[in-house]
């Protein structure tokens, strides 16, 4: 059979898209989704688990939207509680979940659950409010008023006064209201098709790391569990990281009840490659098959290596990894003015990858070791193969660094030990462990917190993945001397210009602390505007430069308004600079808790195909469903663009994620998918 002819230039009609789901043509294009296990059993109607657990860029996210392109009947929950929630009594009493305090605290994110799905039926007309259901017609004012956050706020002060106040029948009372509910939904769902599957994702993004948001995650995690088994309108799926999933792993005395309810989200290398393959392929009326032949029309191997092998070798068996270096790699060649990737792309895009994903590892391990970063940078120079003793060197050397013992303070001190530093480095994907034929890296799924097999004599690697970035040598380290000296210089540190790290810290923390104390309306207006454009320029310098005042005069006062220009390379603002054309945003501050419809005119007036069509309002008060009139007006009927809201507490999480050494636009990503979701 010839070999088909695929045009010149076919390089350049690739579209490799988004690493990142919440941005990607997956969205809209499933013949790119790729079948694995995880996501068989999210569509297996007879399916039992709850909870799809993986790391960062794993597939969570996509397995979302096949659900949801799979199923009619999905509702979507974002849960913004974890770090709201402040439990009534000590963390302690409620790590023995056969205990009245978690006993509580899960039947409330129980009835709050199956409220959601009965707040459903009747928005989509499958139910009306009858007499005859009396303990649902009693729940309706929660039902069909509250939130899910909001709901679960009420419920908990509910049964936490009667547990406090010792009222032992008006306790019960609230457990068998739960009962209730869920049986008079059952029998509701007997009469027709109610089923609907609970989308449950990014439940991280708004809280704090603390053991309160622990706690509530692993009181919601059983919920579903009990659910899972006792109803049948409710199937809840819970998208979850897996350093989460350690945690609670680590606390929980009855894990074996949600572990058998958990699938991992495992990539072998045949699915990525037919990731990959399934995009190359996408623009052409004549295809290449799949399983290395499309893989070998743009990518060349005529030096007898693999390009494959090289992509796989780098990544490490997630989906972002492999689709970010093989768009770099492609964007390369097509700079360069080759048909076909080479290995010299390949290798060029490999340092921009490199030094991505360190960054990233940072972020995704902030919650759990803030600031962990920060040591991992102090390996820059040195070797890529490191004895027991080597290790124990180095960790004597960063201890008595100033700053790891200033912002690590809270967990380094733990992992002093050669093995304990080991576990820590092996557990979140850093290092691995020398065996005979081959390194050995921490497996999806498998427990962080077990204790990989060493000894004296074992030999340590770091990952392929952070080589370039460090600039390792090709070196098995066996000591470090005293003569050794750390440094990190030779990495571009990740903070805005003029900042030195000390300065930076406090900078985030004065910043959260004057907005905490900040007082409302004309007095406090000045300070608003300079906290929203430090907050800008503190936690989001990444992507957004050059931030100017852009001042004007409204009702006899001065207004300050942000203008920044959004130079992204990748993430959320590029998609926004791509969708909505915004080389600029603007961000407007308003210092009171209530927005009114002159609000939203304002920043309407910025919005144009020159300086584009996406806005901010930072304001001090909490989200209402009104203003979302306002939104879908400028969107919908003036066909403006697109405004989203940004409330004190948004603003609160981007500076403690930035304190905590992290900076994702997961957060402000679920802010415009909430607003895009209410007004389309």
């Amino acid at each position: 059979m010839s070999r088909i002819q695929l045009p010149k230039d076919a390089l350049k009609r690739v579209k490799i898209g988004q690493s990142f789901a919440e941005y990607d043509i997956i969205r809209n294009d499933p013949d790119l989704f790729v079948t694995t296990p995880s996501t068989l059993t999210s569509i297996d109607p007879d399916g039992d688990s709850c909870f799809f657990v993986g790391r960062r860029g794993a597939g969570k996210t996509a397995i979302t939207y096949q659900v949801q392109r799979k199923f009619s009947r999905t509702i979507h929950i974002t849960p913004q509680i974890f770090d709201l929630l402040n439990l009534p009594l000590e963390h302690h009493e409620f790590l023995d979940t056969r205990q009245r305090p978690f006993k509580s605290l899960m039947h409330s994110m129980e009835r709050a659950l199956v409220d959601e799905v009965i707040k459903t039926w009747s928005e989509q007309n499958l139910f009306k409010f009858d007499r005859c259901y009396d303990s649902i017609r009693r729940e309706r004012g929660l039902i069909e008023d509250c939130d899910f956050d909001l709901r679960i706020l009420n419920l908990t002060e509910e049964i936490f006064e009667a547990f406090t106040k010792e009222n032992d029948k008006l306790w019960l009372r609230q457990i068998k209201r739960s009962k209730d509910i869920i049986n008079e939904a059952n029998s509701i769902a007997v009469d027709g098709n109610y089923e609907f599957i609970l989308l449950i994702d990014r439940l991280d993004e708004s809280w704090d790391g603390s053991q309160s948001a622990i706690i509530c995650l692993m009181a919601m995690m059983h919920a579903a569990v009990r659910l899972r088994a006792t109803t049948s309108f409710l199937r809840p799926y819970i998208f979850i990281r897996e350093n989460i999933y350690d945690r609670i792993r680590s606390i929980d005395n009855e894990f074996s009840r949600l572990e058998t309810s958990s699938v991992f989200l495992d990539w072998t290398e045949v699915k990525l490659q037919e990731l990959v393959e399934r995009r190359l392929v996408k623009p052409f009326n004549t295809k290449p098959k799949l399983g290395g032949e499309a893989w070998s029309y743009f990518f060349d191997d005529t030096n007898d290596v693999s390009s494959l092998e090289k992509v796989m070798d780098l990544c490490q068996h997630r989906p972002r990894d492999v689709l970010m270096l093989t768009s770099y790699a492609i964007d390369n060649a097509i700079n360069n003015g080759n048909l076909k990737v080479l290995a010299s792309d390949l290798d060029e895009a490999s340092v921009r990858y490199s030094t991505s994903r360190l960054k990233d590892l940072g972020d995704e391990y902030a919650e759990n070791y803030p600031n962990i970063s920060l040591i991992l940078e102090h390996f820059y120079g040195l070797g890529n193969q490191y004895t027991l003793n080597a290790l124990e060197d180095f960790i004597q050397k960063i201890i008595v660094n100033e700053s790891i013992a200033k912002y690590c303070n809270s967990w380094i001190f733990d992992y002093t030990t050669p093995y304990r530093f080991v576990e820590l480095l092996y557990g979140i994907g850093f290092l691995g462990i020398k065996r005979r034929k081959s390194i050995q890296y921490k497996e999806s799924g498998k427990d962080s917190n077990a204790k990989p097999a060493i000894d004296n004599n074992s030999i340590f690697e770091i990952h392929p993945t952070y080589h370039q970035a460090l600039n390792l040598r090709t070196i098995l380290l066996s000591d470090l001397k005293a003569s050794t000296t750390l440094k990190n210089e030779g990495i571009l540190e990740d903070l805005p210009e003029s900042f030195k790290l000390d300065d930076y810290k406090k900078a985030l923390e004065d910043t959260l602390d004057e907005l905490s104390k900040l007082p409302l309306g004309t007095e406090g207006a000045k300070s608003f505007e300079k906290i929203v454009g430090d907050i800008i320029k503190l936690c989001f310098f990444r992507s957004l430069t050059n931030v100017q005042p852009s001042e004007r005069t409204y009702d006899g006062s001065a207004i300050r308004d942000w203008v920044a220009s959004n130079r992204a390379t990748g993430g959320f603002w590029e998609m926004v600079r791509n969708k909505y054309g915004a080389t600029q945003v603007v961000w407007e501050c308003k210092n009171y808790n209530e927005l009114k419809s002159d609000d939203f005119h304002q920043l309407q007036y910025y919005l144009s195909d020159n300086f584009g069509r996406f806005g901010i309002i930072a304001f001090r008060g909490e989200d209402k469903d009104s203003y979302l009139k306002h939104i879908s007006n400028i969107a919908n009927k003036n066909k403006a663009g697109l405004v989203i809201i940004l409330t004190q507490k948004d603003l609160e999480v981007f500076l403690r994620q930035a304190i905590k050494g992290a900076f994702k636009e997961s957060h402000i990503q679920d802010r415009h998918d909430y607003y895009i979701r209410k007004i389309s």
